[in-house]
Formats: structure tokens, C-alpha cells, sequence
């Protein structure tokens, strides 16, 4: 057991994985000003609760006038008066405790809701960088279950703390005016008791931590092992995976298990102590009343107020848990609320629009001073770039011109830097070193929000939501009405499909698009890229998943797609690059060779033994050939 410290109750500020600080005078603050937020609500729950509060310190004070006047006079008139007001006070406590109720649950509800919309807003912007560190079970237990406890800590914390103070003041100050002595026998306990309670507050906070810190890794666990069902019972290893759950469960139920231990002599010493308080009064009564000091009444009364004593001492020791249990919860809100967001992307501006250029695109969104007329010539300038926390860079492009309505396609070996560039054009990521130039403007000037409007970008294995075919059209343009949708899935090859279901456009897809096929899934990603009508195409390996006859209706809508447009191809299938413009060979980072399918042909370098071996049919892995520029 702990030793008494009152100053555990203040515990010292935690630091996450990345040296996030946050305090617990800040974690307090944060709560305080989302209840600012909801005074209304907040208002009404108190006052219910000081009435009730009243209501209950007068019942005992007509249970003494019952006992002290009225029986010893014979007055049975007035005895019955008294029930009647009995029963009175307590219909009225109970409907006041319903009012509370309702609206302290109401609060800590909205409370709950706006601090989970205002941190679903600022993940939104966070950096990719972020989403590469942190597992998608971490992010959903913080925003689900730190939340729900917050919202639980929101509702009963205000109202417990109105409960405690009044019944304590109030009791105690009924008991000295009934008799001071006996007041002052019964009182002497109370800080021993808060002691107590107190001494335990710090591991509290740690258990509690602990645990949710653990409730994160499991949902992180079965997040990953329902997404990877299929590969789990391909590979028939479903005995590891019920192993390495029960690890992880055995995990989280010691957590919990760590915290019964605690629990367990906190709460037992405490119940110990009020079962001695209760004896002292009784016995202290007991003993006044044999020597004249009190009256069977007031040590009746006093037995009566004794349980505004201790179900207040009680509710003190759940309010310090409650109240640790709701500060881990915020603390690990603001550690996510301190993650930098991308400075300038602000999601609020995505839904505008900006007028269409000549050829009907919409070339950026925004404001007048960010709006660009987009031609699409893409510039690297000395760019060097690393991912956050290395220290080798991936990506070395000292100069790389791509001319407006160009197609130019990358190439090589895995690992070579090819996805880094499409994730650096868009600015997911920003350079290390160096810049790349949009229309001769540094991408670094443009706001991200407006620079991404201008690109569209296919990838090898697109995420379909969980929605309906519809839905997952309008991500390219909310204001398409039917026709356009159909027209874009026209140009996709996909609109005869579609047609032939029951539901049409209103057909689920199912998560991630796992109702649909490889080729029809790409197909809908490819339509949203046409209804978005973008300057500047990235095509992200797009056919290198499907089959060849979904290959061949997935290129024939991408060379419609790509036709007037800036295109980026990363590509390992090279049937698929023979008539762009510019090829570019990377390993390790570098250029290692540039030009046209026929140029680099003549070259006879990597590109030409590259284009052998897949002719060949063969699986290569390629060594180091030819020096870089």
C-alpha cells in the first residue's frame, strides 16, 4: 500500500513517444472551457442538484421534530403532518435527481461530441507523416474510448462536487447547531480519511494510463487482424494469430487486473474507515446520552445526517478516481490536439470552387492571390528528401524539367524512389532540400489545399469507402448530378456495369470496395478523377494489380483520362509507358538515364536490360548499373 502523500493527487506531467508534454493544470483547463462552451445545460444540472442537496438535509430535521416533539407530546396529528411532508420531500428529491440527471447526462454527452468533432477535424490535418507512425487502432481507441470516459468524467464530475461540498457543509453544519461536542467527536475523522483516499491518486493515474495506452495497442491488434483476414486464412496461420491475440488480451486484461489491485485496498481501507467513523458517532452518542450531554433525538438525528457523511466521503474517493480517469482521457486528446497540422491546408476551403479554365478543368480552388492558371509544367530544383526521423535521404533530383501535357513515366527497381516523387508533387511530403516548381511558382507557396485540387491520382490499389458507387463518385465533384456520374463512368468503362445492377449508382461497394472486383474498383477510382477534371494526373502503378483483360479496359480509360493533361506515370509494367514522352530511369534515389522509349532503347543501359527482362517474362533484381548524373 502506498504511503499517505497528498501531493500524489497532483501528478506530474506525461510525456508521450514524440515528447508531447501535457499537465494536468492544462488537461484541467481544456475541460473547463467545454464547459464553458455548455453553461445552459451545465446550470440546470447544479441547480437540481443543490435543490435535491436542500431537500435531503431537511428530511432528517422532521425525522427529529417527529421524535424530539411530537411522539413524546402524544401529537398524532402532527406526526401524521410529518409523514405527509416525509413523503413530499422525497417525490421532490427524486424528481430533482431525475432532472439532474437527465441534463448531466446530456452534457457530458455534447461535451464528449464536440471534443470528438473538434479532434476528428484537426487529425483531417494532420501530416502523412503522422498516419506513417501512429496505427490506425491508436487513433480510433483515442477518439472512441478516451472520449467516451472523458464524456463520463464531464457529466458526473461537476455534479459529484456540488453533491460532496453541500452535503458535507451542510450536515456538518446542521450537526454543530444541534450539538457542537458531538460535532466536533465526528468531524475528526474526515481528513484522516481524505488522506487516505488522496495517497493513492498518483497510481491511479498511471494504472489508468496504462490501461488506455493498452486499449489503444488492442484495438490497434484487431484492427489489423480483420483487415488481414484474408491473408490469415490464405496462409492458414490462424493459430498465430488466436496466440498472438491472447498475448495481446492477457496484456490488456493485466491492465485491468493492475488496476483491481489497486482498487482492492483503496476502496476496502476506505469502507473500513467509515464503518469506524459510523461506530465512533454511535458509541460517542451512546455514551452523551447516558451523561446528559445530548438527546436520544439529536443522536438520532446525528445517525441520520451520518449517511450524508459518508456516502459524501465515498463519492469523494470515486470523484478522485473519476477524476484521474477523466484527466488521462484528456491528456491524451491534447497530446494529438499538440501534433502539427499542415500548416497551410485548411479543410474548410476544400468544398469551394474556382471558375473552370478554357478547357473546362478547374485549375485550383482558393482565393484570388492563390488561384494559378495551371499548364502543368512541373520543375525539380535541386530536391533532395528524407522521411522524418532518417537520416539517408530516398530521393536525390538535382534538375528534371516535365513539360506541360507530357506523360513522363519512372522506372526501376523497387525502393528506387519512384512513389516518393508522386507523394512529393502533391505535397504530402515536403523537400528536404531543394523545391519543385508548379508554372514556375515554388508547389511550397501554394496552399496544399489549393495546389491538391489541381491533381488527380490513381493509385495501385485505390480505397473505396464504405458507401454506395455513388458516394464514392462524388468525392471528385459533390455537385455531379446523375448524368455526369454516368458520363464519368462512361469514360471509365464502367457504365454498362453499373447499369446492369439492381441498385445502380445506389449499389454498395462494401469496405474498402471488397464487393466489387480489382478492375471495377480501379474503374470507380478513375471515374472520381474524371468528374474531378484535374490539370495534372498521377498514376501510381494503377494497373500493376490487375489481370489482363481488366488491364486492358483500365488503360483504355486511362489514356482517355490522361489526354490534354501533365501525367505521371510509376510504372513496373513497361508495356504500359512505350509512348510517353519522357521515361526516367531511378535507382536508389537518382536518374540514373532519361529520354523516350526509342532514345533510351539506343542507349542499350538499364531501361533496355530492364525491358529484356520483363520481355522475358522473368523476375529481375537489378544490381547498380551506370553511374548517376
Amino acid at each position: 500500500m502506498p504511503p499517505p502523500n497528498v501531493g500524489m493527487l497532483f501528478t506530474p506531467p506525461l510525456k508521450d513517444g514524440k515528447g508531447v508534454t501535457v499537465g494536468v493544470k492544462e488537461a484541467a483547463r481544456t475541460l473547463l472551457g467545454f464547459y464553458r462552451s455548455h453553461a445552459r445545460l451545465m446550470f440546470v444540472d447544479i441547480l437540481c442538484r443543490v435543490v435535491r442537496s436542500g431537500l435531503q438535509l431537511v428530511i432528517p430535521m422532521v425525522a427529529l421534530k417527529v421524535f424530539q416533539v411530537y411522539l413524546p407530546a402524544g401529537d398524532l396529528a402532527a406526526t401524521g403532518w410529518a409523514a405527509l411532508a416525509f413523503a413530499a420531500l422525497a417525490v421532490a428529491s427524486s424528481a430533482f435527481e431525475w432532472g439532474g440527471t437527465l441534463c448531466g447526462q446530456w452534457l457530458g454527452f455534447r461535451i464528449e461530441a464536440a471534443m470528438r468533432e473538434k479532434l476528428f477535424d484537426h487529425i483531417e490535418r494532420l501530416p502523412f507523416a503522422y498516419f506513417d507512425r501512429t496505427k490506425t487502432g491508436e487513433i480510433l481507441s483515442r477518439i472512441t474510448g478516451d472520449l467516451r470516459q472523458v464524456g463520463s468524467t464531464a457529466h458526473l464530475m461537476p455534479e459529484a462536487l456540488v453533491e460532496i461540498v453541500l452535503m458535507l457543509t451542510g450536515s456538518f453544519a446542521v450537526m454543530f447547531c444541534l450539538n457542537v461536542r458531538l460535532a466536533l467527536w465526528t468531524l475528526l475523522p474526515v481528513p484522516f480519511i481524505l488522506l487516505f483516499a488522496a495517497a493513492f491518486q498518483k497510481h491511479i493515474h498511471a494504472v489508468w494510463r496504462g490501461n488506455r495506452q493498452e486499449a489503444a495497442a488492442f484495438a490497434a491488434h484487431v484492427e489489423n487482424a480483420v483487415q488481414g483476414i484474408r491473408e490469415v486464412k490464405s496462409f492458414t496461420c490462424e493459430d498465430r494469430e488466436r496466440a498472438a491475440f491472447r498475448k495481446v488480451n492477457d496484456r490488456f486484461r493485466l491492465s485491468f487486473e493492475r488496476m483491481s489491485s489497486l482498487y482492492a485496498p483503496l476502496n476496502s481501507g476506505t469502507q473500513l474507515m467509515l464503518e469506524g467513523y459510523s461506530l465512533l458517532y454511535i458509541a460517542l452518542g451512546a455514551w452523551m446520552v447516558a451523561h446528559g450531554s445530548a438527546t436520544f433525538g439529536q443522536v438520532f438525528a446525528f445517525y441520520m445526517y451520518s449517511r450524508y457523511v459518508t456516502m459524501p466521503m465515498m463519492r469523494v474517493v470515486n470523484f478522485l478516481d473519476m477524476f484521474q480517469q477523466g484527466i488521462v482521457g484528456v491528456r491524451r486528446y491534447l497530446e494529438v490536439l499538440k501534433e502539427t497540422p499542415e500548416s497551410d491546408c485548411d479543410g474548410r476551403a476544400v468544398a469551394q470552387r474556382s471558375p473552370s479554365d478554357g478547357a473546362g478543368r478547374r485549375p485550383y480552388k482558393g482565393d484570388a492571390a492563390d488561384a494559378v492558371a495551371t499548364s502543368g509544367r512541373i520543375e525539380f530544383q535541386n530536391v533532395r528528401f528524407r522521411y522524418p526521423d532518417t537520416e539517408k535521404d530516398v530521393l536525390d533530383i538535382p534538375a528534371l524539367v516535365i513539360p506541360s501535357g507530357s506523360v513522363c513515366a519512372f522506372v526501376g527497381p523497387s525502393g528506387g524512389g519512384k512513389s516518393t516523387i508522386a507523394a512529393l508533387i502533391p505535397r504530402f511530403y515536403d523537400p528536404t532540400e531543394g523545391c519543385i516548381m508548379l508554372d514556375g511558382r515554388d508547389t511550397a507557396s501554394i496552399p496544399k489545399w489549393t495546389l491538391r485540387s489541381a491533381i488527380g491520382m490513381v493509385a495501385q490499389r485505390p480505397f473505396l469507402f464504405d458507401g454506395t458507387i455513388r458516394e464514392n463518385l462524388l468525392l471528385g465533384d459533390v455537385s455531379a448530378d446523375d448524368a455526369r456520374l454516368l458520363s464519368a463512368l462512361e469514360s471509365a468503362n464502367l457504365a454498362d456495369f453499373v447499369r446492369y445492377l439492381p441498385d445502380g449508382l445506389d449499389t454498395p461497394v462494401g469496405e474498402r470496395g471488397v464487393l466489387l472486383s480489382g478492375g471495377q474498383a480501379q474503374r470507380i477510382a478513375i471515374a472520381r478523377v474524371f468528374l474531378k477534371n484535374p490539370a495534372i494526373l498521377i498514376l501510381d502503378e494503377a494497373t500493376s494489380a490487375l489481370d489482363t483483360f481488366a488491364e486492358a479496359a483500365v488503360q483504355d480509360a486511362l489514356g482517355r483520362l490522361a489526354h490534354g493533361r501533365t501525367t505521371i506515370i510509376i510504372a513496373h509494367r513497361l508495356t504500359t509507358i512505350r509512348h510517353a514522352t519522357m521515361i526516367c530511369y531511378l535507382e536508389s534515389g537518382r536518374i540514373v538515364e532519361s529520354g523516350s522509349h526509342d532514345e533510351l532503347i539506343a542507349h542499350n543501359g538499364c531501361y533496355r536490360a530492364l525491358l529484356s527482362l520483363a520481355n522475358r517474362g522473368y523476375e529481375y533484381r537489378l544490381q547498380s548499373c551506370g553511374p548517376s548524373y
